[in-house]
């Protein structure tokens, strides 16, 4: 960890966030984030390591950049992504919405609805003539109105900064817990790790090149990418998609209650299926088919008002099963936890030398910062109940979705349990106010399923690369990481604006983003405002399903060693990325399973490099095709 490392990181991550809204957003170019594995980190990683690095070694030797430096770099573009691949997605447009579209006459939410009790300070305007919001949409000279905006985006920074704060603070406080005491496998950091390691000790290249099994992936993954890509070289528009349409092959069959999306192949996901322990690999795709029997059963039963992806079956049962691992991971830690907060009030002596956050900061950091968070909920108006519930249930989820990317390797996560419907669900009708419905359907958006980029597994994975760095400057990683997500905060806050006003958000590639999800989410809050019981009702049956469970597979595998189904595959049986991700651990497990039972540790060694040159490949070729893109301002297709 040096100053020139911190002020690269600081850089690239000032302009892969400026970037972010002109390309993915306004352009439709393509992104470097949307997964809690950028394809902007890997490839800052290989070109510092094989470009840079050898530039520099040729200059002068020493001058390279050292394996901790390119691991805070990593660290730094990775935390650097989550603002622009969720928040700045989002944000501008759910702030402009309501003003925006509430001039629609099928609209009525002026008339006492969700923009009649919508927070004066959290949206850009409460008027249908707001000019300011019209512009956004429609575009003007590309001059931004800032004096419209500087308040309401200060108060979500506010929040955006109190939460950020508190997630470090938990993952800080777990560190220990996941990667000494229960040895989690953190994959997704072990990654970069190998192919950073011996880089800077001689030669040219890093030590994985020495690895037939890495050579022969990427070999193997880059005849791969050409043969997708042959089309471009006569002509073509696009590369060759790797697609199952599994729902129109069981459209028109009894199949069909099953809900089946549309496959698109992700090649990374097989590696990460590989790497990550058997057990864990046949949980994904196990409970996916699970999930989808329990669809057609439903279906069966007559009660297909419940079923599909997102139904109420669904939803409630994996938010019973969140809250059931929640409580199943504090149980497990308790002893941890209790050393940890016995330390901050002064009661007993915890080793904390070699922890990235001292205990004593990051419990009270962790408690001010979520006290924070539901002042800022009163004072906007949704009061102490809707609040601490809210904060409860995102906190649950990020805490969660770090356990998922650490022990499973599911980089690309969603979630279709509904934050406004949990909350009003679970109290009867009666958790939100006016104010609190419009902030929850929005904070649904930003804080739960608007992605899959959020803060917490991506903090967890450098809390976990922090092992490289000395001792006495593992306490700079997480000032770093502020750093960088307020850097990118205020620059994909800037571009992002200056795009929408001069071209309009109306004409961006977002659409969904821009235009269909924001109006979602205001119906969403009008009909709560008007007591739809649509939002009111809690589903006790699935939720206990979940829960019960999720309980029953912890307890089995608390008990019984030679339990072969992890729980953590009922937590991404049903979303969007559910359909995407079973049939590559499918293909993964198979790969692992099959090379324990017919081969020998060597193979399995080789293989292990094979799949980490194709995760870095896809990342990095994926991230090329996005900047050469932006050089040839859409010229050049996407490959």
């Amino acid at each position: 960890m040096t100053l020139r490392a911190f002020v690269v990181g600081v850089l690239l991550v000032a302009g892969f966030s400026s970037l972010e809204p002109y390309s993915g957003f306004g352009h439709g170019w393509g992104g470097f984030g949307g997964s809690t594995f950028p394809a902007s980190a890997v490839l800052v990683l290989v070109v510092l390591s094989l470009v840079v690095n050898a530039i520099l070694r040729l200059a002068r030797r020493g001058w390279e950049f050292k394996r901790s430096e390119l691991m805070l770099v990593w660290c730094m573009v990775t935390v650097g992504t989550t603002y622009p691949a969720v928040y700045g997605r989002h944000l501008y447009a759910q702030m402009a919405t309501g003003p925006y579209m509430a001039r629609r006459a099928d609209l009525a939410w002026e008339e006492d609805g969700a923009l009649t009790h919508a927070p004066e300070g959290l949206v850009l305007s409460k008027s249908p003539k707001s000019v300011a919001a019209r512009q956004y949409f429609e575009g003007s000279d590309g001059r931004v109105p800032w004096r419209h905006w500087v308040g309401p985006l200060g108060n979500w920074f506010l929040f955006f900064v109190l939460l950020s704060v508190a997630v470090l603070c938990a993952v800080g406080i777990a560190r220990r817990q996941w990667s000494e005491s229960e040895r989690l496998m953190f994959p997704l950091a072990r990654v970069p790790l190998e192919f950073s390691e011996g880089g800077a000790e001689g030669g040219f290249l890093p030590r994985l090149f020495s690895e037939k099994g890495f050579q022969m992936g990427l070999i193997f993954t880059g005849a791969f990418r050409l043969l997708r890509a042959l089309p471009l070289f006569f002509g073509g528009t696009s590369t060759i998609q790797i697609m199952l349409p599994m729902r129109r092959i069981f459209a028109e069959t009894p199949l069909a209650a099953m809900s089946f999306d549309d496959i698109t192949f992700w090649p990374q996901a097989v590696g990460f299926a590989f790497l990550v322990p058997a057990d864990v690999s046949l949980s994904v795709w196990f409970f996916y088919w699970v999930a989808r029997m329990e669809l057609l059963a439903t279906s069966w039963l007559g009660l297909g008002n419940i079923g599909g992806t997102y139904g109420s079956l669904m939803g409630w049962q994996q938010a019973g099963a969140y809250i059931a691992i929640t409580v199943g991971m504090l149980i497990m830690a308790r002893r941890h936890l209790a050393a940890v907060f016995l330390k901050a009030l002064w009661l007993r002596s915890a080793d904390d030398s070699a922890e990235p956050i001292p205990y004593r900061l990051a419990a009270w950091g962790l408690v001010l910062s979520l006290a924070g968070c539901v002042a800022w909920y009163c004072w906007h108006g949704m009061g102490i109940l809707g609040g601490t519930m809210a904060l409860a249930l995102v906190m649950c989820w990020y805490v969660v979705y770090a356990r998922m990317v650490a022990q499973a390797g599911i980089y690309s996560g969603r979630t279709v349990w509904s934050l406004p419907r949990m909350v009003n669900g679970l109290t009867g009708g009666h958790g939100l106010t006016g104010p609190g419905a419009v902030i929850a359907s929005i904070q649904d958006t930003l804080l739960v399923t608007g992605g899959s980029a959020f803060l917490a597994p991506m903090a967890i994975n450098a809390l976990r690369i922090s092992d490289v760095f000395p001792k006495r400057k593992r306490r700079l990683l997480v000032p770093a990481l502020m750093a960088a997500f307020l850097v990118s905060l205020v620059c994909c806050t800037y571009w992002a604006l200056a795009t929408a006003y001069d071209m309009g958000a109306l004409n961006m590639s977002g659409s969904w983003a821009q235009v269909r999800e924001p109006i979602w989410r205001y119906k969403a809050a009008d009909s709560i405002i008007r007591g739809s019981t649509e939002y009111s009702k809690c589903h006790w049956g699935p939720l206990a399903i979940g829960a019960a469970s999720m309980s029953f597979l912890l307890f089995m595998r608390a008990r019984f060693y030679w339990w072969p189904i992890h729980g953590i595959g009922l937590l991404t049986c049903s979303s969007w990325n559910a359909h995407r991700l079973w049939l590559p651990f499918l293909m993964g497990w198979l790969a692992k399973v099959g090379i324990m039972k017919y081969a020998g540790g060597r193979t399995l060694r080789s293989a292990r490099y094979f799949f980490i040159a194709l995760i870095l490949v896809e990342a990095a070729v994926g991230g090329l095709s996005t900047l050469i893109r932006i050089a040839s301002k859409g010229l050049v297709p996407g490959f």
